[in-house]
């Protein structure tokens, strides 16, 4: 009977890496988990282990990692000597890792907290609650002290301290103590420890991706999202069965190819959702070449079976095997899981997949030295200021560090999990939501933890560059807008894809100013002095700024979905497209008879024979087949009275400016300007 080699690994206790060793060792060219075993490899395996009852105990570790070497090692032993060697069950595998993957969670600090006031940072709300004082009181010891706080924003730890101490509560050190899990050293001295997997989950909009992860994490994240669609990148570490894993949620909209980018460069694994009933489409495309250029394994889930026919499974898969994906069963290398997000359908055995392939790469991260990482996500929140969402790839990130990302520097305040928990350290790999930017980061941008003196170099630098940098002008020719949206990320796609519109209108927009955060007064001003319109994504005016927006006559247009608001300017550019105005005849006339009147000018009294004659509109005046003369009405008269328009049957007299050699019997056309599309 075949399997695949992790079921056999997994029924024999083995890991799928020890399992692969084997099978090369014994000449057998395999190069993947999901690899079918004939009965000659099967049969060599089971040559190669006896049953875990009849094994010898081993002794165990208190580390994954030396464990794993210690069974690596006799396992090297026993194939010189040829000797069969026990391995420890998965069953134990899996709650040694999950307890591990909870402590590594955890955060690599342990806090103790006794009667009294904790030495850290935290909330003004929080630290009244603990000291059981009016927010007010708290506020206004502040203000003597020369610092503004409002009841949301994080207070320091000095300053913790220092209130503690007035109000007479005893002041509770946080105890530290490192659960860092080490490994081994490596050129330099730095630690290594086993981390866990962070996994991007990429594809088209509207094929199932934050379902996904709504099943994993059993929240409602698609929920809460406008529109359907994702529209921020969110990093949420997922407590399974199998272990923990870390997801990157990616948006699939087209403006958001930048954001998907960021999402590949910091992960170990992509999952590739393709919806079943939809197929390979352009972002499908676009992220798979993605995937590629950044040498990431993929596993391919193809989603919404439970409505799609059995057979668009295997249409799926030769669709991505067009695009360089080749699935296992055809001789690829590629996994391709038949799911449903919606229903939970084979996520379990997803998860199974992703856990395999992160123990066979090994993954780790060195923890001394100073954090580095990724800025995932910026905005402005209400209460906190500036936060960010990082993910670090290497160090120890903790309250207190200094810290410079991309163009701004700052210094750790607070620390939360994807659990919204406060944390005072936490391990690479892990996402965080940071506070304490001086101003908002680019997402993708580099944040790296620095010592106190290099952070004043920076924020001197930058200060002094930022004094230097020219103002952008306004464009004559495009529509002035002031951009505001809730994150930077969103910011970026949205000024992205205006910039991309432009280029197909005959009058784009012009961005005179963006930034994050709700529209205030001054943004109005700006606005206003610069006959700008204002237009929010996910955002809201303050109340004084509508009250002074609605004053002024500036208008202010927000959106909750980001092709809505392109559709918006578009429309607006098309309305104010120049139209393109053609003549047209509108009517025939005959003179009658020529009056010259003295300090007027010579006038045809005519008769109005077809169609109409305006006030508005030019002659050509004929005689015979013969054109003698033409220009604009200047007078139109009918019974001596000025009027707008004359009608076929009536009688007549117009002045013609440029032209007085009339003529009876003279035949006179008459045409008007009117839009293209006018009958």
């Amino acid at each position: 009977m075949s399997m695949r080699v992790y079921e056999f690994a997994k029924q024999h206790g083995l890991s799928t890496k020890e399992a692969l060793e084997l099978l090369h060792d014994g000449g057998f060219e395999i190069g993947s988990h999901m690899a079918v075993l004939d009965a000659a490899a099967i049969d060599f395996l089971e040559k190669k282990i006896v049953k875990p009852s009849s094994a010898p105990i081993t002794k165990r570790t208190d580390s994954p990692v030396a464990e794993s070497k210690q069974v690596h090692s006799k396992h090297k032993e026993s194939r010189g000597a040829d000797v069969p060697v026990e391995r420890p069950s998965m069953q134990s595998r899996s709650n040694r890792s999950t307890q591990e993957n909870h402590s590594t969670h955890d955060a690599v600090i342990k806090t103790t907290q006794p009667a009294g006031l904790v030495a850290e940072s935290m909330m003004v709300s929080e630290v009244a609650e603990k000291l059981g004082k009016p927010v007010t009181e708290i506020i206004m010891t502040l203000l003597k002290w020369g610092s503004v706080f409002t009841k949301n924003q994080v207070i320091p730890e000095e300053l913790v301290v220092r209130i503690a101490q007035h109000f007479g509560v005893p002041v509770v050190e946080v105890e530290k103590k490192s659960e860092v899990l080490l490994d081994k050293t490596v050129d330099g001295g730095e630690l290594v420890q086993g981390r866990l997997p962070v996994v991007v989950v990429v594809g088209h909009v509207d094929h199932g991706k934050t379902t996904l992860l709504d099943y994993i994490r059993k929240t409602r994240v698609a929920a809460r999202e406008k529109g359907g669609i994702t529209q921020h990148l969110g990093a949420y570490e997922a407590v399974t069965d199998h272990g923990n894993i870390v997801f990157l949620d990616t948006p699939g909209h087209e403006a958001f190819s930048k954001i998907r980018v960021r999402g590949v460069k910091v992960a170990d694994l992509a999952i590739l959702v393709v919806a079943a009933d939809d197929g390979v489409m352009p972002q499908t495309i676009e992220a798979i070449k993605h995937i590629k250029s950044m040498g990431v394994p993929v596993i391919v889930a193809i989603n919404k079976i439970d409505k799609a026919d059995p057979s668009r499974i295997e249409v799926v898969k030769r669709e991505v095997s067009q695009h360089g994906l080749l699935p296992e069963e055809w001789g690829g290398d590629v996994v391709c899981m038949p799911i449903s997000a919606k229903l939970g359908k084979g996520v379990d055995e997803l998860l199974e997949m992703i856990l395999l392939q992160s123990q066979i790469m090994e993954l780790k991260a060195e923890t001394a030295g100073q954090a580095q990482g990724y800025v995932l996500e910026a905005r402005l929140e209400k209460g906190r200021g500036i936060v960010a969402t990082i993910i670090c790839q290497r160090g120890i990130l903790r309250v207190g560090d200094y810290f410079k990302a991309g163009n701004t520097v700052g210094k750790v305040t607070s620390l939360l999990d994807s659990h919204g928990k406060r944390q005072h350290a936490v391990n690479p790999s892990i996402p965080v939501l940071v506070a304490g930017f001086e101003e908002l980061p680019e997402p993708g941008d580099l944040f790296e933890v620095i010592d106190k003196e290099a952070y004043k170099k920076a924020r001197l630098s930058l200060e002094a560059r930022k004094s230097l940098a020219p103002r952008s002008s306004t464009a004559k020719d495009s529509f002035n807008i002031l951009i505001k949206t809730d994150s930077n990320s969103s910011k970026e796609a949205l000024i992205g894809s205006i910039e991309k519109l432009s280029k197909k209108l005959d009058r784009g927009y012009h961005v005179i100013n963006s930034g994050v955060g709700s529209i205030s007064e001054s943004d109005v001003m700006l606005a206003y002095n610069t006959s700008s319109k204002i237009v929010g994504l996910h955002i809201k005016p303050e109340a004084s700024a509508a009250q002074l927006a609605l004053r002024l006559g500036v208008e202010i247009k927000l959106f909750d979905i980001i092709y809505k608001l392109l559709e918006s300017l578009e429309e607006r550019s098309e309305k104010a497209k120049p139209t393109k105005m053609v003549r047209k005849k509108i009517g025939e006339a005959t003179v009658l008879k020529v009056f010259d009147i003295k300090n007027l000018g010579v006038i045809a009294g005519s008769y109005v024979k077809d169609g109409r004659f305006s006030k508005d509109g030019t002659v050509v005046i004929y005689r015979g087949n013969r054109k003698v003369g033409e220009g604009a009405i200047s007078s139109l008269q009918r019974d001596r009275k000025q009027v707008k328009e004359v009608h076929t049957g009536y009688e007549c007299a117009f002045l013609i400016a440029g032209f007085d050699a009339w003529q009876p019997d003279d035949r006179v056309e008459c045409y008007l300007e009117v839009p293209e599309t006018s009958k």
